[in-house]
């Protein structure tokens, strides 16, 4: 997982990228309740439909991890999931790989790099957005924490 004010920003950014976005940043965020009006529907419904709405636009959805991790806790047991923040993966690469090898029942193994994928410089958002952002995911975030039983610092 990944903060989801960032996450939000870079998916974002990949849809810009892709020509699948035309809006501005605030108005794809305005816009997502309308975009996905009777997606989740959908997809409940049909297992197979695959919404190209929610694969696309979906930049606040899909940072409210509590929701998500909650419908995997229905159908696993907690202890068969493993959980990692990005920034973990990022601050020790060798020390995360090797933690889910482990979890994995995997025999260890080293890498001989750890390179980043999709490593992408882009402009970052305004002040004003990123402090409503935070607002808006404060509350998924600390259930998100309960669940998890840790703080993993997003603001």
């Amino acid at each position: 997982m990944r903060d989801p004010v960032e996450r939000a920003l870079s998916h974002y950014h990949h849809e810009v990228d892709f020509g699948r976005e035309q809006l501005s940043f605030e108005d794809a965020l305005e816009a997502e309740e309308s975009r996905m009006a009777g997606e989740v529907e959908r997809m409940a419904a049909d297992p197979r439909y695959f919404s190209r709405a929610w694969w696309d636009f979906t930049y606040l959805a899909r940072g409210r991890y509590a929701e998500q991790l909650e419908r995997w806790y229905e159908a696993y047991p907690a202890e068969q999931l493993l959980v990692l923040a990005n920034e973990e993966l990022a601050a020790a690469p060798a020390e995360t790989y090797a933690r889910v090898l482990a979890f994995l029942g995997a025999a260890p193994h080293e890498l001989d790099e750890y390179p980043r994928v999709f490593d992408r410089d882009y402009p970052d958002m305004s002040e004003a957005t990123r402090a409503r952002l935070a607002d808006y995911f404060a509350e998924p975030n600390r259930r998100l924490y309960e669940l998890l039983g840790r703080d993993l610092g997003w603001t």
